[in-house]
């Protein structure tokens, strides 16, 4: 009979006699049950074999992860090779929807089916490396101590390779503007567990003006470089009103002499100012980032890895000239009024808004691994800090300006450069800092009927601290220490098994379980719990049953984030379907509580051909939130009345201040329908290969997916007793829908080192319902698609030494320009839903050259 071991060999070592399961040792890859698979194995990944006590030991493909359960993706090398990847985030993001859980978590990623310290340890291995990608359910996370609400990513990599990559790429939008420029030089050798990754990147992004494109001004901002004049109350002058046949509420500031006449020329037409030529609407970008991954055997029965990374981003955002509002007095040589009036003025003459933010992240990170009686382990480290500077550049303050006018200074004319120097002036700074430790260790311990029962432990502890302080007219500063603990265990059970003939008629079943607790600063004990149901009544089918129960503590940055302020920003209010104007406020809560969950799914996944790498699944789930964290954006009648802490209204009853800050939600309740379909191989029969022993000929190979979403409900409640909102019927919380309906869908083809790819998501119709028909908006479905074509320079110029291992990629990002169409009943377009102000950068073309070496 055949048994499954965990040992370590080194690749071509000769084949050896072990006195005892005790000496055997982790594989680099951990192993998987091959029984039944159905599907072609490439020659690296087939199984290996040792002799052990007389028995045959069969070790299953190399890296990949040892487990039951059927992927709900595959890309093997040649799939690999047809998306036209030059990076790992290049290949993920066609798959992001496929990778995610069905509540948007990020996926774990494994390298050769081990832990890693985090992204970095496999962010910049080049897809050439890669031999196979498995995208795997959720309830494998329980065997490398995560809770099962989070999809497993799995790189395996080639056993020996060497490559120096150098990149350089540059585009920018369609329309002109937000021109991008890259360059990258990666250096990565393979050989058995050795791995070295070496790494530098640079990236610059040109601001994206609003001038470069086709965005009206809003006609509910008052402010002019010249000036808008409005009454305190309402009507500006009887005498105004008088001479222009109507009641004046506000008029524009005349060229000429500015008496009752040149008022009354344009009574209630107030004069717009284009602010496009000195407003941003993507700001200019500066990265750099360094890497640096060595992994490594530690003595005969130790594995290993340390990564470290460096990155330095700035950020430039222009928002304009700043707005005044100016209070002119009757007793103004200047003013022709009797009454008191206010002036809304652009300063034109005085510097610009304008935001600057400089952030530096450093990571090292580190992983040790090993085995001892049957059990494999990993302890992970890490140390982070981060820290980020911002300068916010905002408007004067006007006492000075309004002093001055009330003193006899003319105010229709600019101001003199003293009383506009003094610009107020944020400043803000978040530091963070952390360690962390986790250690996991898994197991085979038991054994059923069925099979062995799999143990996986987890101890972990972090301690992070964060400090934030703003500088300026409005100080603050706030420090969060925190700690975290917690422990783990998962068990998966074995019920019934074809391949051990335990209930062969029940085909292959077992069940999970795990529970957490968790001791985090400021917030007590934290519980998770799950239970699981894994069945698959024949080989292509599988079905995942899963109850998952966790308490999560807000973030950091949620809690401490620099508070800051912005005047004079226009925001459209839900309650008039106007533009208003609110002082915006924005940072952290140190009030949030503890986010609790609970959600149910039943999924099934079928593979109805042996032959062919062709994966149909769906999950439904239903979740329960309580104390959410979420940020919201809109500002509606219901969202002022459930959360009338984040809005602030003056003596008038007019909306003064906004708060755009963390905040729990009481209750929200979600019922989705997630489809995925998945297909990856090669066009054509094989051919026998043009010399004995020879590979077979090269044949075009495709990967592809499409994966609908249906949501069936999606109902919040602010706060206990307040109404219900359905975020699927008119109700937001963001300013924008939830649509009932959408998808994804991606694909390519190569051959040759030539070939194209696409992806696209598109929502369906949707609407939401305003207080009044101003602000009730009507969203068009809307479809993007990107497209991306790779060239193999040297497939045309084989005779040219130059050409080899030189590609030449075009991407196209939204490739139709299309934007999302919003109107109001009657056909306008709200000024802060047109489509340039939505997406500003629409298509963007992207033209890059890699050289391989």
């Amino acid at each position: 009979m055949l048994r499954l071991a965990i040992v370590r060999r080194e690749r071509g070592a000769p084949v050896r006699s072990n006195s005892g399961f005790g000496r055997a040792l982790m594989v680099v890859g951990a192993v998987v049950p091959a029984a039944h698979a159905a599907c072609q194995v490439p020659p690296d990944a087939r199984p290996e074999a040792v002799i052990s006590d007389g028995d045959v030991v069969v070790i299953g493909r190399r890296g990949a992860v040892q487990t039951d359960l059927q992927p709900v993706a595959t890309l093997d090398s040649a799939a690999i090779a047809a998306s036209g990847a030059t990076s790992i985030a290049e290949l993920l993001r066609p798959l992001r929807a496929v990778t995610q859980s069905g509540d948007g978590q990020e996926p774990i990623f494994l390298l050769n089916a081990q832990r890693v310290s985090g992204y970095q340890d496999i962010g910049n291995l080049p897809p050439e490396a890669i031999e196979r990608v498995d995208v795997l359910p959720e309830p494998v996370a329980l065997q490398y101590g995560y809770p099962p609400t989070r999809r497993v990513v799995n790189f395996i990599t080639k056993r020996r390779f060497r490559q120096v990559a150098v990149k350089a790429a540059a585009g920018g939008t369609t329309r002109g503007g937000g021109g991008t420029k890259n360059a990258h030089v990666d250096l990565t050798r393979l050989a058995n567990d050795r791995r070295l990754t070496l790494s530098f990147d640079a990236r610059h992004t040109d601001n994206l003006l609003q001038s470069r494109h086709n965005i009206r001004p809003d006609p509910d901002v008052p402010f002019d470089a010249r000036g808008n004049v409005t009454g305190l109350g309402g009507e500006i002058d009887p005498g105004l009103s008088a001479l222009a046949g109507q009641v004046v509420t506000i008029a524009p500031v005349p060229i000429a002499l500015p008496d009752l006449a040149g008022f009354a020329a344009a009574p209630n037409q107030p004069r717009l100012f284009d602010i496009a030529p000195f407003r941003s609407l993507a700001p200019a970008n500066d990265t750099i980032h360094g890497e640096a991954v060595l992994a490594d055997r530690i003595g005969p029965k130790l594995s290993g890895s340390v990564t470290v990374t460096a990155d330095h981003s700035r950020d430039v955002t222009l928002f304009g000239p700043a707005g005044a509002t100016l209070f002119v007095p009757a007793d103004n040589p200047f003013s022709p009024f009797a009454n008191d009036v206010l002036l809304q003025r652009y300063l034109v003459e005085a510097s610009q808004l304008r935001q600057r933010v400089e952030t530096t992240t450093l990571h090292a990170g580190g992983v040790v691994r090993g085995a001892v009686r049957g059990w494999q382990w990993d302890l992970t480290g890490t140390v982070d800090t981060q820290r980020r500077a911002g300068v916010i550049f905002k408007g004067i303050d006007v006492a000075a300006a309004n002093a001055a006018i009330a003193a006899g200074a003319d105010p229709f004319q600019p101001f003199a450069p003293a009383l506009v120097a003094d610009q107020l002036i944020d400043r803000t700074v978040q530091t963070t800092q952390g360690a962390g430790a986790k250690l996991v260790a898994t197991g085979r311990p038991l054994r059923v009927p069925a099979g062995r029962v799999t143990v996986t432990g987890t101890v972990e502890t972090e301690q992070t601290r964060t400090e934030g302080e703003t500088r300026g007219a409005d100080p603050y500063a706030v420090a969060f220490g925190r700690g975290r603990i917690e422990g783990a265990v998962a068990v998966d059970v074995p019920l019934a098994s074809r391949r051990e003939a335990f209930l062969p008629w029940a085909g292959e079943l077992s069940a999970n379980a795990s529970g957490t607790v968790r001791r985090v600063g400021r917030f007590g004990t934290l519980a998770d719990a799950t239970l699981g149901l894994n069945w698959s009544p024949v080989p292509p089918v599988q079905v995942l049953v899963q109850l998952k129960q966790s308490g999560t503590a807000p973030t950091l940055d949620q809690l401490a984030a620099p508070q800051s302020s912005a005047p004079q920003v226009s925001l459209f209010d839900f309650a008039n379907g106007r533009s208003t104007l609110v002082t915006l406020l924005v940072g952290g809560n140190p009030d949030l509580l503890a986010e609790r969950r609970r959600v149910q799914s039943i999924g099934a996944t079928i593979k109805p051909f042996a032959g062919r790498e062709l994966r149909i699944g769906a999950t439904y789930e239903t979740t329960r939130i309580a104390n959410g964290v979420q940020t919201v954006y809109a500002l509606t009648p219901e969202t002022e009345a459930g959360l009338p802490d984040l809005f602030v209204r003056d003596a008038n009853g007019a909306l003064s201040s906004v708060a755009f800050r963390p905040t729990n939600i009481f209750r929200e309740r979600q019922r989705t329908l997630n489809m995925t379909l998945s297909a990856t191989g090669q066009i054509g029969r094989a051919r026998p290969p043009a010399t004995p022993g020879g590979p077979p000929p090269d044949r075009p190979s495709f990967y592809g997916g499409l994966g609908p979403t249906v949501r069936f409900s999606d109902r919040v409640e602010l706060r206990p007793g307040a109404g219900t909102l359905d975020l699927l019927a008119g109700d937001t919380l963001s300013g924008f829908i939830t649509p009932r309906v959408a998808g994804y869908g991606y694909g390519g083809i190569n051959y040759l080192g030539n070939g194209g790819t696409f992806d696209f998501y598109c929502t369906g119709r949707a609407r939401i319902s305003g207080a009044v028909p101003a602000s009730t908006l009507r969203f068009a479905p809307l479809c993007k698609a990107n497209m991306g074509f790779t060239l193999s320079v040297h497939h045309f110029l084989s005779k040219q030494d130059w050409a080899r291992s030189l590609g030449l990629k075009l991407d196209i990002t939204n490739v139709t320009d299309a934007r999302q169409r919003v109107r109001d009943p009657s056909g306008a377009v709200p000024y802060r839903y047109q489509p340039d102000l939505l997406d500003p950068r629409g298509r963007v073309v992207t033209l890059s050259l890699r050289k391989l070496f």
